[in-house]
């Protein structure tokens, strides 16, 4: 609560329209920077590496719109503080924030705001091995004169098989 109240506190003390804060779990420490924001709460090692993704329409309130199956890879990286999540095949690339982990299962979200869509996207996931599953939801809001007139919202179960990096038996193996 204090650290939202903190982080509102600086982003709105330092006019930044594209700036976000970044919080440093080591030192408890809240910066503001141009870009996008991750959030280290000890992601397993396990997920980082590249994966296929099957994806399967759950429900939807707008069936018109997705895709009811779909295979993708997906790409976890670190580079400091910053955790990616990238498809090679779409070229999409975007930092995202862990949420929650607990053992081996995480959440993780990601925001993309243009001028007239916000999507927001949730991920929960748990790990055993060389395979993750879970669950994805998106939400689309569009806006006309900045009031919403139109949610679309989807939610894919996912399955992941990891194709390159590091593997559980390696990890033990350090």
């Amino acid at each position: 609560m204090i650290l939202s109240l903190l982080t509102s506190l600086i982003i709105s003390n330092a006019g930044l329209k594209t700036g976000v804060p970044v919080i440093d779990n080591h030192t408890q420490t809240v910066k503001a920077l141009n870009g996008t924001v991750s959030v280290n709460k000890d992601f397993p090692e396990e997920f980082y590496g590249k994966w296929v993704v099957k994806s399967t329409l759950i429900e939807t309130n707008n069936p018109e719109l997705f895709l009811t199956k779909s295979v993708n890879i997906w790409v976890f990286d670190r580079n400091g503080e910053t955790i990616t999540l990238s498809n090679p095949l779409s070229g999409a690339t975007a930092s995202i924030t862990i949420d929650e982990v607990i053992g081996k299962k995480a959440k993780f979200s990601r925001e993309k705001t243009e001028e007239d869509m916000t999507k927001t996207e949730i991920v929960q996931l748990a790990i055993e091995g060389d395979s993750f599953s879970g669950e994805d939801q998106q939400i689309y809001k569009n806006f006309y004169k900045n009031k919403i007139y139109k949610t679309d919202v989807v939610k894919y179960r996912v399955e992941g098989k990891k194709i390159s990096g590091p593997a559980l038996k390696d990890l033990f193996a350090k």
